[in-house]
């Protein structure tokens, strides 16, 4: 019976092995690479359209001009030509209607542009998002497996545990038994109250959160037009801060949740690392939060749309 015991309390002991999972997966055995996300070819910027960055002096230059309007089509690269069919919106000449005709086009074009690279740069933010939170489900199904078998591991043990101690006569091995028995299904119990899990290596090169948290004076990652409307506080609501300031302290207070060690800022704003499901969470909703405040640009440029309809 003693012997019998043992193995009961061995096998218990292997099903704790057994549903123990530390190894590190890596995002490329299951064909998630870090790259797919990105642009297929790089941004190519013409000089004409580049912001200037001299605001107080461009407001002071057209104090004809709502400061929105002249800020928003310094970034669109139109503010010359608004300023040109400004000039001749009072010409009702044949030349001047052809003229107005040819700035309103160029205008146009180079809105169309502004709100095509919106729109690029949200569809990769959107699909880094979900690359996160498609590993981070991933991870939760396979610990919530794991969770399962160690509660079934510990329900056993602790059956196996009472059965045990009944059958056994002696005082020595009885108590041998249930202590051990107990310890084990007490350790069980504990894993699936504070179980670490499986992680995942994930690098991410092209590191669309880095520039947000660092706010270089010019970004690898976002063109000049989203650069410096994510850089300008006037386009922020309350003109004190950046859009991009804004969201780096909204990650501060609500994802990072106050101080970030020099570990996480090298996992979430760096080159990557190992994740946790919770930490793949949290890079999902930084990206999401992102993408959010950068699709919001369309509202400027709506504004700017209809004050040009204005002076037609």
């Amino acid at each position: 019976m003693k012997t019998r015991c043992f193995l009961l309390l061995f096998a218990s002991t292997a099903l704790l092995f057994a549903c123990k999972t530390t190894r590190v997966i890596n995002s490329t055995d299951l064909t998630i690479t870090g790259n797919y996300c990105a642009p297929a070819a790089a941004f190519t910027n013409n000089q004409d359209t580049i912001p200037l960055k001299n605001t107080d002096s461009l407001i002071k230059a057209n104090p004809d001009l709502p400061v929105h309007e002249v800020l928003m089509a310094n970034a669109t690269g139109t503010l010359f030509l608004i300023r040109r069919m400004k000039e001749i919106s009072g010409d009702t000449t044949l030349e001047g209607m052809m003229r107005r005709s040819e700035l309103r086009s160029k205008i146009q074009h180079r809105l169309l542009l502004a709100t095509m690279e919106i729109a690029g740069i949200a569809a990769e933010l959107d699909c880094e998002g979900e690359k996160a939170d498609q590993l981070a489900k991933y991870l939760d199904n396979f610990n919530s497996k794991r969770n399962t078998r160690l509660t079934v591991a510990s329900i056993i043990t602790g059956a196996l545990t009472t059965i045990a101690t009944v059958a056994i006569k002696e005082d020595g091995p009885q108590n041998a038994v249930a202590i051990g028995g107990g310890l084990l299904s007490a350790g069980l119990g504990a894993l699936t109250i504070n179980a670490a899990g499986k992680k995942i290596r994930f690098a991410h090169f092209r590191n669309v959160l880095s520039d947000i948290w660092y706010l270089p004076d010019t970004s690898a990652i976002y063109p000049p037009f989203t650069w410096y409307v994510l850089n300008e506080k006037h386009f922020s609501n309350s003109g004190q801060i950046s859009l991009a300031a804004n969201v780096k302290k909204r990650w501060e207070r609500f994802d990072l949740e106050g101080s970030v060690s020099t570990s996480d800022k090298q996992l979430f704003f760096g080159d990557g690392g190992v994740y946790k499901a919770d930490d793949l969470h949290t890079r999902a909703a930084m990206v999401n939060e992102l993408q959010s405040t950068i699709r919001s640009v369309n509202q400027d440029l709506q504004r700017l749309l209809h004050y040009l309809v204005s002076i037609e």
